[in-house]
């Protein structure tokens, strides 16, 4: 039997043996992989550092989005590696910490500021780590908030939202505001609330080194003190629906954004676009509607992380929930992103293209929307995944898809979600 002859027969074996698997069995061979090559890129010092944006090489923003999401992957998917977790928890509790506190004129040393706060957070968190700095991280994000002690009022579109963190923002002005920073934001506060009325009273070796360094920290009056007294987180979540009322371009909501003329002539969907503040943030190319002005259509990855603000904050019986749900029911194309134009020059339908499966597969599963798109997801998830693991998205240089950690780890969250059993989350 020849050697070329050998391998036809391989292949062909393999081929039915794959052929003979069923859709689950196959993506959970697949996260597997991702997993593993993901948790191979942790360094030494426990970050995850990107070798392809500067913004990303110290590991503050990237970690703690990485670290959170391997810690959603079921240990029957991937055991994780011995001392990796506490590896990862160890730069976040180092690198956040010395960034985290300042004195009242000191400024967060972050990239992506919020960003890299909210996971920090909900990885301290899931892990019930560091009480000290998890108290400093959430009321540092609450003075984020764009409301009564940053000089914004209910008037203004950004009242309730929060944004990329900018340092040193004067008082009333805000700076990029979207859906995307506010809705982590709101995730990251509630499971810190969640985790004030579950910890137990023990406290681990980490807790208590944690909680004697923040009371060093406090005495240098963290950054939160800077705007004045903080609000209570309750409060703080509920000024966020003023904020999701304004994406939502709720009919009943009177205020006009820059180049609308009229709200009641808009049309209304219940979908939402990422921001009616920083209006050159948004994906979709605005229509010029005579009498109103111009119009911002609704879009798919905004819709997901509007309706997963509303999930978060619990506002399944209201109608706005209903909209938005009703929304991506309505849309469930997989292979691009729905509301964006094909013919946008900055091309985001591609762009965004694993970010979408990512937030796609975390909407659709915690609001239960069944329909054809997790099964093309599953099979867009095994096709594109890369020989070695991992996912690159070339064309996703803007949103950091070209560096396959970032595009690798947005793989996994929708793969996570599609394999989560039911009932869970």
């Amino acid at each position: 039997m020849t050697k070329s002859f050998k391998l036809l027969i391989l292949s062909y074996v393999l081929l039915l043996a794959t052929g003979c698997q069923s859709s689950d069995d196959r993506l959970e061979e697949t996260i597997h992989k991702s997993v593993l090559w993901l948790w191979h890129q942790q360094s030494p010092d426990g970050g995850w550092h990107s070798q392809t944006h500067t913004i990303l090489k110290d590991g503050k923003a990237l970690t703690p989005y990485i670290l959170f999401y391997l810690l959603q992957v079921p240990d029957d998917i991937y055991a994780r590696p011995d001392s990796a977790v506490e590896k990862g928890i160890a730069f976040i509790r180092r690198e956040i910490r010395s960034s985290m506190t300042m004195s009242k004129d000191s400024q967060p040393d972050l990239n992506y500021p919020n960003y890299s706060a909210a996971y920090a957070l909900r990885v301290l968190c899931l892990t019930h780590q560091d009480t000290a700095l998890q108290r400093i991280i959430a009321d540092h994000l609450i003075n984020e908030q764009f409301v009564e002690h940053r000089g914004i009022t209910p008037d203004n579109l950004a009242y309730g939202g929060w944004g990329y963190g900018e340092p040193g923002l004067a008082y009333g002005a805000h700076g990029n505001v979207d859906i995307s920073h506010t809705r982590r934001v709101i995730e990251s506060l509630i499971l810190y609330e969640s985790s004030l009325l579950t910890d137990s009273s023990v406290e681990t070796e980490g807790q208590k080194g944690g909680r004697a360094e923040g009371r060093k920290a406090e005495t240098l009056a963290p950054q939160a003190q800077a705007y004045g007294s903080s609000i209570s987180r309750s409060h703080a979540l509920t000024l966020s629906r003023y904020f999701l009322q304004g994406v939502q371009r709720t009919p009943e909501d009177p205020r006009l954004y820059e180049g609308c003329l009229s709200r009641k002539a808009l049309p209304y969907d219940g979908g939402f676009i990422s921001s009616t503040v920083t209006l050159s943030i948004n994906k979709c190319e605005p229509i010029l509607i005579e009498g109103a002005g111009y119009h911002y259509p609704s879009y798919a990855t905004a819709t997901c992380d509007g309706l997963l603000a509303f999930h978060a904050l619990g506002m399944t019986d209201t109608q706005a929930y209903a909209d938005a749900r009703q929304w991506l029911t309505s849309h469930q194309d997989m292979s691009t992103i729905d509301g964006l134009s094909k013919d946008d020059p900055e091309q985001w339908h591609e762009v965004m293209h694993y970010y979408h499966w990512a937030v796609r597969a975390e909407a659709m599963t915690a609001t239960g929307i069944e329909g054809r798109w997790s099964k093309k997801l599953k099979r867009l998830l095994i096709d594109e995944q890369q020989w070695g693991g991992y996912y690159l998205n070339p064309l996703g240089g803007v949103n950091k898809e070209n560096d396959p950690l970032m595009a690798t780890i947005f793989a996994v969250q929708a793969g996570t979600k599609l394999l989560e059993k039911p009932g869970k989350g």
